[in-house]
């Protein structure tokens, strides 16, 4: 790990230490997580990779009535092969020069809770689809990763409620802004049925688009779960993605889960480069197995085997890759 990274670690563990003890009103939580990955393609040389994250969140419960304060710092580095070129500090996929990157503040906003509604103002991550497959930003660090906008949350009667207007930073000026509408409920106490409207209004590197979706999942036992999602955008190809899977809690520290998706290229928010949960323009299976030492350490391995749809550059349509990624998560 880099020195520069290192010396931004402690200062943050000096930070959040100074903070709990001379201002109370201040709260944190965050991980640090290690992850080991050997990924496969066709036609490319095997890369091995090895990634450190860091994440502390902080928030100020009584900033106001109702109102609270919210910022995130972060830090990524990534050593080892590389397949694809990775510049944390730049705009995404531009560079390989840079493959670490410290974020002071990533996320930062209020959230504003009011007859059982939250609003959500500021930088943020996004999560749109109830499995994340039309966009998501969740897992990211850097600067350009996240969001500027609002998310609004709540209940109309038996309906959950979810209101979002972002815009992207990824691209420079005149970035793309994303609105989205999702509705869902309890048919009954073990069936989520929902759907989810979206606008892209893009420029530069993707267009406008439009996307509707509708997702299920169903409690078979307290155990085992099944879910589904499928996403159709208005681009004139390869506009639709699907997944569907099987989660199963095989006892209180041990799950399995397995998942199929396809996802074409015009079937999420950006073009060509993966803004949702899955492999853009790759269908394919996801296996995993999750293991919980105690409250706060976790162990994840993960399995994906997956074929491009569409000949994209120079990676023709039918082109074979895989991942194998164990993830050590420490939570505080």
């Amino acid at each position: 790990m880099k020195r520069t990274l290192i010396a931004a670690l402690a200062a943050t563990f000096v930070l959040t230490a100074a903070c709990t003890t001379f201002a109370s009103p201040l709260q944190f939580d965050g991980k640090v997580q290690y992850q080991h990955r050997i990924n496969t393609k066709e036609g490319t040389a095997d890369a091995i990779e090895n990634r450190w994250k860091f994440v502390l969140n902080g928030k100020a419960e009584n900033f106001a009535k109702n109102m609270k304060l919210y910022f995130r710092m972060s830090a990524e580095t990534l050593n080892g092969d590389t397949q694809s070129s990775r510049d944390f500090n730049s705009f995404p996929g531009q560079d390989d020069n840079d493959r670490s990157v410290i974020s002071f503040l990533d996320q930062f906003g209020i959230e504003i809770q009011n007859a059982g509604w939250n609003y959500k103002i500021g930088r943020q991550d996004a999560f749109i689809g109830a499995n994340g497959l039309i966009y998501d930003s969740a897992y990211g660090i850097g600067k350009h990763i996240f969001a500027d906008g609002i998310t609004i949350t709540g209940k109309s009667g038996v309906t959950n409620i979810s209101a979002t207007a972002l815009q992207l930073d990824q691209y420079g000026h005149n970035d793309p802004k994303i609105y989205a509408f999702a509705a869902s409920y309890n048919p009954s106490k073990d069936l989520a049925v929902g759907t989810t409207l979206v606008k892209l209004n893009g420029d530069k590197l993707t267009t406008d688009k439009k996307f509707w979706d509708v997702n299920s999942s169903y409690n078979i036992t307290n155990k085992l779960n099944v879910y589904g999602e499928y996403a159709k955008s208005d681009a004139a190809t390869y506009n639709k993605s699907y997944v569907y899977g099987i989660n199963y809690d095989v006892d209180k520290k041990n799950s399995l889960w397995t998942c199929y998706t396809n996802v074409e290229r015009s079937g999420n928010i950006v073009d060509n480069w993966s803004t949702t949960t899955y492999d853009n323009n790759a269908k394919g299976m996801y296996y995993g197995f999750g293991h919980k030492f105690d409250k706060t350490t976790t162990l994840n391995l993960f399995y994906s085997r997956m074929e491009k749809i569409e000949t994209v550059g120079s990676v023709p349509a039918g082109t074979k890759f895989t991942s194998f990624r164990s993830t050590l998560t420490y939570k505080f």
